[in-house]
């Protein structure tokens, strides 16, 4: 007798061939037969008939190893099909941590993210207290495994912990012995079970490394099997140097190479995802394993304008918050905070340094100005936009983007956008991965904190929109874009199959009515057609409701 019979089922096995139907077993969390099985008894059945049989879905690129912590059940991603996620992404990770990083980059992270900062990591405390409740990052993993997990983890380290851990937040490269000390504290890090290095080459403190840094330590990851996978130096303007670089460290060390979530910010810029993939083809031909994920999303992380605005504090009610923004006092502040941050670049940060790339996603108000640029929101000409931070015009900015905010509520939500066509170029490439850029929810963030449909809604979205409605591909192929071909590249051998002795992550969905539900203005809404996810043989969701299984594992190195 198996554990689990799936009865009559339109197996995709994940190999790109042709669905069949077909009955598959399930027993001791692995899969142990494929095919015609009448008389074989079991501990449940379901009945599949009409419905695809698939292997669980593969995240390529999460952010969920900062949630895991406060949502460990990761109840977003199972309901979308995802039973496996890469996670430690841009250069960010949980671990390896001091109580200085802590309170600094990671409190200013997980608050930016989350809206809150986990409590495991200690800031706060008094003095006298324990600070994180891990410091390495094996630590890290043990303290998930203790708790239990909803999906399996493919853990990653973020370069920039590991700069942070040994130069700190100064702006140079590192010294000789800081640059031995780093290289070494990775070599720990993939000792104790890390899979991969990650760089945020946009983000400080990592995007202070120069490439030579980021290629020594790739090199360490190239000696133990482990990959490399980068948020490269500009997804805009300079997004084809950006992706050279990446290359250039697979070329150089002879790592795997994973450019994470791909694309090209802005109209104008567009056409140059056809270069970057072309650049990507050619590097592969010459020997050199770089491959890309992407979401399927015409717009990127939402952050809340007001959130960034310098000075505001989050414990501040509504209320005070929005007489604030309306003193001279405060307004004279933010220009300073902003000229300042300026400085090393000569270019203001963030939204204001590129208004015309960052699009109202959703307002408060009458919504006047949602699909409007924030340049365009905030009546700034081209000229006005692009100008150099001097501190009348800075201060204009300013109080054009406090006017806004009053005038809807201090609800303007804004998201970096991409032409939708560029989009389903990088997704329709056959070397082309899908990955969300979300971490996993487990209930609603505050209302504050901005959540991207795409926490809930990447891969139902795959094989719904861009299956049925943009013909980017036909069943079985999409399902190896989810399952089996990222399992190939992340050198899980036994993941992303329907075979026997495979592990059991499945998916059970209708191909006619799977879809996503999630927008920006109701990001929590569940996709729709997924009907059963097994994690590791065990039942994750079923009828669309989460169980309280956490069957996810560890995928140490």
């Amino acid at each position: 007798m198996v554990d689990i019979l799936l009865r009559g089922g339109l197996v995709v096995d994940g190999t790109g061939s042709e669905p069949r139907q077909a009955d598959v077993a399930v027993s001791s969390g692995r899969v142990v037969a494929v095919g015609r099985l009448e008389g074989a008894a079991a501990e449940r059945v379901f009945d599949v008939r009409g419905l695809a049989v698939a292997p669980g879905f593969i995240d390529m690129h999460s952010h969920s190893d900062l949630s895991l912590p406060s949502h460990p059940c990761a109840s977003s991603s199972l309901l979308q099909g995802i039973t496996t996620e890469v996670a430690g992404s841009c250069g960010w990770s949980l671990a390896p941590v001091r109580r200085e990083t802590a309170a600094t980059v990671l409190k200013r992270l997980t608050q930016a993210l989350l809206g809150s900062v986990p409590p495991e990591l200690g800031v706060g405390k008094e003095d006298g207290e324990d600070g994180p409740a891990w410091h390495s990052f094996g630590e890290y993993l043990d303290h998930l495994e203790r708790t239990g997990i909803g999906v399996n983890l493919y853990p990653v380290v973020g370069q920039s912990l590991i700069r942070a851990h040994v130069v700190g937040s100064d702006r140079r490269p590192a010294t000789v012995g800081e640059l031995k000390a780093m290289k070494a504290l990775l070599e720990v890090c993939l000792e104790e079970g890390a899979r991969g290095l990650s760089t945020g080459r946009s983000y400080e403190p990592g995007s202070n490394a120069p490439t030579r840094e980021i290629i020594a330590l790739a090199a360490v990851a190239a000696s133990r099997g482990a990959i490399y996978t980068s948020h490269v130096k500009d997804e805009s303007d300079g997004v084809v140097e950006a992706v050279e670089e990446a290359v250039r460290v697979g070329r150089e060390t002879g790592v795997s190479v994973e450019i994470s979530h791909h694309k090209a910010v802005g109209e104008e810029n567009a056409g140059k995802v056809d270069q970057t993939l072309a650049l990507m083809e050619e590097a592969r031909r010459s020997g050199v394993d770089v491959t890309c994920d992407a979401y399927p999303y015409a717009f990127a992380q939402v952050f809340s304008l007001l959130n960034e605005f310098p000075g505001v504090e989050r414990v501040r009610s509504l209320e005070e918050t929005a007489r604030l923004l309306a003193t001279d006092e405060f307004r004279q502040a933010a220009v300073g905070e902003l000229i300042k941050a300026a400085a090393p670049e000569g270019r203001l940060k963030g939204f204001f340094g590129r208004p015309h790339h960052y699009r109202v996603v959703s307002a408060g108000g009458d919504g006047d100005v949602e699909g409007l640029t924030l340049a365009e929101a905030l009546g700034l000409g081209d000229e006005e936009a692009a100008a150099a931070p001097d501190p009348d015009r800075v201060r204009r900015l300013v109080d054009r983007a406090a006017e806004l905010l009053l005038s809807h509520d201090l609800t303007i939500d804004l998201a970096a956008t991409m032409c939708e066509d560029a989009v389903a170029a990088v997704l329709g490439h056959p070397e082309t991965m899908v990955g969300t850029d979300a971490f996993a929810l487990d209930h609603r963030l505050d209302e504050r904190t901005p959540v991207h449909p795409r926490h809930y809604g990447t891969f139902p979205r795959v094989l719904g929109h861009y299956r049925r409605e943009r013909r980017l591909g036909d069943l079985a192929g999409l399902v190896h874009k989810l399952t089996a071909k990222p399992a190939r590249k992340l050198g899980l051998g036994d993941r992303g199959l329907l075979a026997r002795g495979a592990w059991a992550d499945i998916v059970v969905f209708d191909p006619e009515t799977i879809g996503d539900r999630a927008t920006v203005r109701e990001p929590y809404l569940a996709p729709t057609g997924i009907k059963l996810v097994l994690v590791n043989g065990r039942v994750a969701v079923e009828d669309g409701e989460v169980t309280s299984e956490r069957a996810g594992r560890l995928l140490r190195r």
